[in-house]
């Protein structure tokens, strides 16, 4: 990590963000609530990102369009939100 990534970070969990790490060479991410040490020679750490959201414009259960921005479907269309989750 960069000194201003280090920063970043380190500035996003002061103002009460969470923080995600990943020991180094490894694929998965984790969730950390308290982090009494920080160790960026063996661990890297990110801001956790926020879930995606999408909204669909459905008609007779087709879906006919999709936009990250909510907005007022057609009259007959209705409008649902997807959020991502983790798994």
């Amino acid at each position: 990590m960069t000194l201003e990534e280090m920063i970043a970070v380190l500035t996003h969990y002061k103002n009460g963000g969470k923080v995600q790490i990943r020991p180094i060479n490894t694929p998965n991410w984790y969730d950390f609530d308290v982090i009494q040490s920080w160790d960026f020679t063996n661990v890297e750490y990110r801001a956790k990102p926020e879930p995606q959201v999408i909204y669909g414009d459905f008609s007779n259960g087709r879906l006919r369009f999709f936009s990250g921005e909510k907005y007022t479907p057609p009259f007959g269309r209705k409008l649902k939100k997807f959020v991502e989750v983790e798994e």
